[in-house]
């Protein structure tokens, strides 16, 4: 059994294959991480780990690898033409081209990463998980110009003070995250947004209209760097 472990600054995530099958997959935060090596778990099997991500050194682990190397490998396995990988995640975001092996890390500040949008949630005393949903039913956006912490949440008060409603503050949150992002990206056709974050269809579609390119999120965009852990796995031990 060759088990991917991703443990990032939020939250953990666990796959594991078998015969390059997906036979479980989980998420939980990442102080629970512990629990998830039960999980799925066949104990008459040999089990290699791979660990990925922010804490992948403390983690239990046959091997350890970064989470540029664990993206690379789990959205191949969805799709093998991929051009430009773009992991958001909750501290910084990554891209990753792989027409030329080459990536940029935003890690400066919370701009175009998790933080941010739990940051605008919090102001708002509403679930990170909500945005998007809220983000469907703005008839306009306002218009949000930072995505540094305090000049953001400024911003968010004037345009509210101003007549916008929460909805259209939350869609301009997302429209100033996505702008962010899209300076980051190279000119390409087709991106490939993964990591919790963009569950947030709101921030997609932002995404989408604000870069130009095609995006595409795969199945399980959350766990798709455990999964790549766990096809790294699989490297080390073809017969699995």
């Amino acid at each position: 059994m060759n088990t991917g472990l991703d443990v990032g600054s939020t939250t953990a995530k666990i796959v594991r294959l078998e015969s390059g099958i997906i036979t479980a997959s989980k998420v939980v935060p990442s102080h629970r991480w512990k629990e998830l090596l039960e999980y799925g778990n066949k104990r008459d099997t040999i089990e290699t780990i791979v660990s990925t991500g922010y804490f992948r050194k403390t983690v239990p682990h046959t091997a350890a690898i970064t989470e540029i190397t664990a993206a690379s490998l789990g959205v191949r396995y969805y799709i093998p033409d991929a051009q430009v990988i773009v992991d958001v995640g909750g501290q910084d975001t990554k891209v990753i081209d792989l027409r030329n092996n080459t990536f940029l890390i935003n890690d400066k500040c919370s701009a175009g990463t998790g933080a941010f949008l739990e940051l605008a949630a919090h102001y708002f005393d509403i679930p990170v998980e909500s945005l998007g949903k809220l983000h469907t039913r703005a008839s306009r956006c306002a218009r949000i110009n930072n995505t540094c912490g305090v000049f953001a949440i400024s911003e968010m008060i004037s345009q509210l003070v101003g007549g916008y409603t929460m909805e259209e503050v939350i869609c301009g949150i997302h429209q100033a995250f996505a702008r962010r992002i899209a300076q980051m990206i190279p000119p390409v056709e087709t991106v490939v947004l993964i990591g919790g974050t963009v569950l947030n269809q709101g921030l997609v579609e932002s995404f989408e209209s604000i870069h130009g390119s095609t995006v595409i999120v795969p199945p399980s965009p959350q766990t798709v760097n455990a999964l790549g852990a766990a096809l790294y796995g699989k490297k080390l031990r073809p017969e699995q």
